[in-house]
């Protein structure tokens, strides 16, 4: 069984083709196992993994690690203003390199991914329990409130480049969870 390399690289959210070069961040990845366990090999300890090449802006946006052989959830974050990237999942052979880019998330995106998520449940009415062990139902009022503030919260922060990017509408969504909830 042979080791593999695997190479991180953080994109920019306004323009995911390119590197990360909006700021000076320097990222953090975070390496866990597909059973969300931290990976402990090598250079990455519990899980961390410095990375360690510069972008065009200065911070360190680009690193490669040897890793055994697995699947593994990558994700990365700046302690710089709490920037985080999305997750993804790899699978990582035998002698092999492979590449996971992240694109860093805006906090607008995460609001609106809320947002978003907030009305389909409210759409789905009493139907709507939330993926949770104990399947409890949120308060519709609770629902209206958390969507008000964070619509309110929105107007403060840079526009989301991603959620407008989607091809179907808020409005769209809604039909579809109301004919879901019509099943």
């Amino acid at each position: 069984m042979g080791l593999s390399k695997l190479s991180i690289w953080v994109r920019d959210t306004a323009h995911p083709c390119i590197p990360y070069e909006s700021t000076r961040h320097s990222y953090i990845a975070v390496i866990l196992s597909c059973n969300l366990k931290p990976l402990h090999f090598g250079s990455v300890k519990n899980g961390i993994f410095r990375l360690t090449h510069p972008g065009k802006a200065g911070g360190n946006i680009y690193g490669q690690v040897e890793v055994p052989p697995g699947c593994y959830i990558v994700l990365a974050f700046s302690t710089c203003k709490n920037v985080y990237t999305d997750m993804a999942m790899v699978q990582v052979g035998c002698n092999t390199e492979v590449c996971v880019n992240l694109i860093t998330k805006r906090l607008s995106t995460c609001a609106g991914q809320i947002i978003t998520a907030l009305n389909i449940a409210q759409v789905l009415g009493p139907n709507y329990r939330p993926a949770s062990p104990e399947e409890s139902k949120i308060p519709s009022q609770v629902i209206e409130r958390t969507i008000s503030a964070l619509e309110e919260l929105k107007k403060y922060m840079p526009p989301d480049p991603v959620l407008p990017a989607l091809p179907v509408s808020i409005e769209d969504l809604k039909e579809m969870a109301r004919k879901e909830a019509a099943k």
